[in-house]
């Protein structure tokens, strides 16, 4: 058993080598996914098999009768080195003897099956098209393991004592290399159900590693045996499962009975839940399946219901009973949910993973909008152009956002489900074609003068009618154009275009308001002299009508009086005229040798009439 063993384990090692040396290449140096998957299956598993072959080789020589051996000489003394404590001591030679090594390949053959997990990536056209070798060799060396396992497993050995640990460890091994080969074989015709055979066997490698590491870390925990006889460390409940017909039931029964004492065979509640578990847990599965043909569709959602695959009716919401699956099923459609999608270059898992915006905090990008910077929701989109007297063209970038739902109309539910395998990615190709068609024709600044609203109207009028065209069920509810962006070169002079533009603007409206306020004040002067002028000659016509009253008057008055009122109108003009002057009346009838002087020294008013003054008293 010994040399098997060792013969196994330098197999084992000539194994590892060229598939880790293969790995680490295809690791550095190539991205063939499929490659990778096959290759940590392949180490992951081999790495199960040498922890498997370490510890059985620990235990088979600790059992190996020792040959006496001749009496040795004393020995020299040792120079003296750190004294443990004699318990810390034992321990610590066990752990290395015995446990370190099962435990660092089985953290290894764990590190790589949780690599094969977590690794999301898909097979592309490039591995589709691999060589038949690798599923060849596995195979052959499916079938090496086949004789070997029917070699251990032919006869049961009395004095065997893991024989079943070796047995179910070979049938897992052989199911890892059919499986992997089986992966090889069908990543042509179906590379999702090749991808969940390498997660499969992945997974079967990661609960036998951590078997194997949580029974090392138990047994590191556990008091030392009196003789310090290894343990065999690698039984796996997992590989024990390999036998026909099936009796997971029987293994822990087996392990109670080993382990504890317990025979719960005998017990007869436990008799009687075995032969009734059966008939009960298939009418369990019966009654379940049947109540799959009952279906609740949500609130917010509708239902398409198929029978055998065709479909027949559109459900409302609410319960609804039909025939059980796989013979009915209904597929849910979205019922008047709002979407909104974004154009933009930027991947939707980034654009929903970004971090909400808060309102004491700096503004998010999202919000800028400065041309010379770089926005992460823009659609870069090629426009017309002229350089050199010659066509050309430009990059302009696009922040444009279409609202848009699934028509509330039964054929429109039908047809988002059977027209169009991904609605998002549908609008977006079509809206990016109406996107170059329409904006292929359009000059810079043509595109930044023009009204977003009219050309967004535009865009959706159109973008509707690609969608109708292709039957896809989708009512587009607007098109939103939140900002077009010049290219980033352009940026600065557009600025200076759009700032001189401005100031032009600011320039003609205030002179235009200058224009306005100078011919409002010429108007109201021109009014003010019209009107003066009409005041003016409205008294003067005033006047004139009452002097010709007054004549009239007068001649009335003369024609009838005649003399009497000459005399009288004579009158009335000397008091009026002299009303205020001091008068020296002559009397004509005096009469002497000595007339009267009149001294008009004392009627400076008859005498000057520039300026009053008073009479001389000389």
């Amino acid at each position: 058993m010994l040399q098997r063993l060792l013969i196994t384990k330098i197999c084992l090692y000539g194994f590892l080598l060229p598939v880790g040396l293969v790995y680490l290449f295809l690791h550095l140096f190539s991205d063939v996914a499929i490659w990778l998957f096959a290759f940590r299956l392949l180490l992951a598993a081999g790495l199960v098999a040498m922890a498997f072959v370490e510890n059985a080789l620990r235990c088979e020589q600790a059992a190996a009768p020792v040959a006496e051996m001749p009496a040795e000489e004393p020995a020299s003394p040792e120079p003296k080195r750190l004294q443990l404590p004699p318990q810390l001591q034992a321990w610590l030679s066990h752990f290395h003897q015995h446990l370190v090594t099962t435990a660092t390949i089985s953290v290894l053959a764990l590190c790589f099956a949780i690599a094969n997990l977590a690794d999301a990536a898909l097979f592309s056209e490039a591995d589709t098209v691999i060589s038949r070798v690798i599923p060849g060799v596995l195979l052959l060396l499916s079938f090496g393991l086949l004789v070997i396992e029917r070699m251990i497993s032919f006869k049961i050995v009395r004095h065997w004592r893991y024989q079943r640990e070796y047995i179910g460890l070979a049938r897992a091994m052989l199911s890892l290399l059919l499986v992997l080969a089986a992966a090889l074989l069908l990543v042509i015709f179906s590379p999702t159900l090749a991808l969940w055979l390498f997660r499969l066997g992945s997974l079967l490698v990661l609960v036998m590693a951590l078997e194997y590491l949580l029974r090392t870390l138990i047994t590191a925990l556990t008091p030392l045996p009196a003789d310090e006889a290894p343990r065999f460390l690698t039984v796996s409940t997992v590989a024990a499962l390999y036998r026909w017909p099936l009796r997971p039931l029987t293994v822990v029964l087996d392990a109670l009975e080993q382990r504890f004492g317990i025979d719960l065979r005998q017990v007869q509640a436990f008799r009687l839940m075995g032969k009734t578990v059966l008939p009960v847990a298939f009418g369990i599965a019966v009654l379940g399946w049947l109540l799959s043909g009952l279906t609740e569709v949500p609130l917010q959602q509708r239902g398409i219901y198929e029978r055998f695959g065709r479909p027949l009716a559109v459900l409302s919401p609410g319960l609804h009973v039909g025939l059980p699956w796989p013979f009915g099923r209904v597929r849910p459609v979205e019922n008047g949910t709002v979407h909104e999608l974004r154009l933009s270059d930027e991947p939707e898992s980034q654009a929903q993973s970004a971090e909400p915006d808060s309102a004491e905090g700096p503004a998010p990008q999202s919000s800028w909008r400065l041309w010379d910077s770089s926005h992460l929701t823009d659609q870069s989109q090629v426009i017309a152009s002229k350089a050199n007297d010659r066509q050309s063209f430009q990059i302009v970038n696009m922040d444009i956002r279409l609202i848009w739902r699934v028509g509330l109309r039964n054929e429109d539910a039908l047809n988002s489900q059977y027209q169009a395998e991904d609605l998002p990615v549908l609008i977006r190709s079509i809206a990016r074609q109406v996107l170059v068609v329409q904006f292929a024709s359009k000059q810079l600044d043509v595109l930044l003068n023009e009204q977003r609203a009219s050309l967004a109207s535009a865009l959706n009028r159109q973008i509707q009618q690609r969608l109708v065209t292709l039957h896809t069920g989708v009512e587009l509810l607007s098109t939103r154009i939140e900002a077009i962006h010049p290219p980033a070169g352009a940026a600065d002079a557009w600025h200076g275009v759009q700032a001189a533009q401005i100031a032009a603007s600011a320039r003609v409206a205030r002179e235009k308001g200058y224009a306005a306020t100078v011919t409002r004040e010429a108007q109201q002067k021109a009014e003010n002299r019209v009107n003066d002028a009409q005041a003016f000659a409205a008294e003067d016509l005033a006047r004139a009508r009452a002097e010709a009253i007054h004549f009239a008057a007068d001649e009335q008055a003369w024609k009838q009086a005649g003399a009497a009122f000459l005399l009288e109108r004579r009158y009335h003009i000397l008091s009026q005229s002299l009303a205020h002057t001091p008068l020296l009346i002559l009397d004509d009838r005096l009469q002497g040798t000595r007339e009267p002087v009149l001294d008009l020294r004392q009627y400076p008013a008859l005498s000057d009439s520039t300026a009053p003054q008073k009479a001389s008293t000389k």
